[in-house]
């Protein structure tokens, strides 16, 4: 027989659930906001798109939508640091395992071009905003590996908040680029990494350890060899761009030599 403790009085609980309910609808209804901005923003050619295209996308009154944003601005500033941190969630088990700067760096920077090899709808957003402010996930990771390589001599640069915002703008523009196409996609993402580290003081022999380890790690990760878990745009690489990436093999690295004089023979 229940307690007098457990027995709610009559209408009690119907009373309790209207909270919650509405909660949740709110949250149903911001959730549907940002989603639909985030496909406006990410399918845009030309003009950028206004409130208006938002609440056609989304099939909801322009009432609605300023009872949850006061203006686009404020849609896109949220969105983008979800997205964001939900980027940096999504990386964590397979880039937080790790220990030595110049492989964090490197991994978590080629993670982001994979990404945008694989979901384009996220690529097409997160070049037309800023979804990397300074308090995100992303950069508060950023700014510890850097720091920690600078700590252990591996990174090398002057000013921290300097080599925060150069990889993010150079993160933002290579995914620019992948979205609007590049010749040989795989090896631009091999260059993209080998640059972002010698951009932060690496010799170059590790900046060749970078290129191959960040490849490879992903390689693994992605085709299941290290049991890690895969977020949902994982799921990509059994697309046609996904399958090359996993089959991808750098070709032999050049020397120094060959890298900035080109073939001695022919000198």
């Amino acid at each position: 027989m229940p307690s007098h403790d457990s027995i709610a009085p009559a209408g009690r609980t119907s009373s309790d659930h209207r909270p919650r309910m509405a909660e949740k609808k709110r949250l149903m209804m911001r959730t549907r906001l940002l989603d639909s901005a985030m496909r406006v923003f990410a399918e845009a050619a030309g003009a950028t798109p206004v409130i208006d295209d938002v609440i056609r996308e989304a099939k909801v009154s322009r009432g609605t939508f300023y009872r949850y944003f006061d203006s686009l601005d404020q849609v896109l500033i949220a969105l983008g640091q979800e997205l964001s941190n939900q980027m940096t969630t999504d990386i964590l088990p397979l880039y937080d395992i790790l220990e030595e700067p110049w492989k964090r760096v490197s991994v978590g920077f080629r993670v982001f071009l994979v990404r945008a090899l694989l979901d384009r709808k996220w690529a097409g957003f997160v070049t037309r905003v800023d979804v990397w402010p300074h308090h995100a996930l992303v950069a508060e990771y950023m700014s510890r590996d850097l720091e920690s390589g600078r700590a252990t001599g591996q990174l090398a640069f002057a000013r921290l908040d300097a080599a925060t915002d150069f990889l993010m703008g150079a993160s933002a523009h290579a995914i620019q680029a992948i979205l609007q196409g590049v010749e040989n996609v795989n090896d631009y993402m091999d260059a993209c990494v080998h640059m972002a580290l010698i951009s932060l003081g690496v010799d170059p022999a590790t900046c060749q350890r970078g290129v191959d380890f960040s490849l490879t790690y992903l390689q693994d990760w992605g085709s299941g060899a290290l049991e890690l878990p895969r977020p949902v745009w994982a799921l990509n690489l059994n697309s046609r761009e996904g399958r090359e990436f996993l089959a991808y093999r750098r070709p032999a690295p050049q020397s120094l030599v060959q890298m900035y004089f080109g073939d001695p023979d022919n000198l």
